[in-house]
């Protein structure tokens, strides 16, 4: 039996903003909480629509790759950096998107 807790993303549990501006970093979410159980939920900035996150489930199979559903309902691995309250995603499409952690 695969244990589901060992996978949820305490490396990135709590509160984050992106920090991100480029084009392709403004698909997702302008905040972003993720919380226990490996839930997540994004919020869209002003004049921003749908974001690429906007509810679902968040996991961490490895302290390297975040694997999050999208607004597709689609489970995407994205890879992971967690450095000084920050944490950067790379997507498959190569955009790279960082967010800062908030108090």
């Amino acid at each position: 039996m695969t244990d589901l807790g060992a996978s949820e993303p305490q490396l990135v549990s709590g509160r984050w903003r992106r920090v991100s501006d480029s084009e392709c970093a403004r698909r997702y979410p302008a905040e972003l909480t993720i919380g226990p159980g490996s839930r997540y939920l994004g919020t869209r900035g002003p004049d921003q629509g749908l974001p690429v996150w906007d509810v679902g489930t968040a996991r961490m199979p490895d302290g390297a790759t975040l694997v999050m559903s999208t607004s597709s309902d689609e489970l995407v691995s994205y890879r992971l950096e967690v450095v000084d309250g920050r944490f950067t995603i790379t997507a498959p499409d190569g955009c790279v998107v960082t967010f800062e952690r908030q108090a």
